[in-house]
């Protein structure tokens, strides 16, 4: 349901709505990895570069989607 008042282009909300989805992933596994390096399961050095790894992932979504949607405007 659109909020009153509030109006947001389709383009935008579909992307907004991509990157929210991409951040919620990428808590998920940042507390399954956290959970996993406490009981000692995985080495606290994979989970010490995870955030690199989710800024890269990050990254390269950001950029995908700007590349598609260059010749929209």
């Amino acid at each position: 349901m659109p909020i009153p008042g509030l109006n947001i282009p389709y383009e935008f909300r579909k992307m907004l709505n991509m990157f929210l989805i991409l951040m919620g992933i990428a808590i998920i596994i940042y507390a399954v990895l956290w959970i996993l390096a406490k009981l000692a399961l995985i080495p606290y050095v994979f989970f010490s570069i995870f955030p690199q790894i989710i800024l890269l992932i990050i990254g390269i979504f950001i950029f995908y989607q700007a590349w598609i949607n260059r010749k929209q405007y």
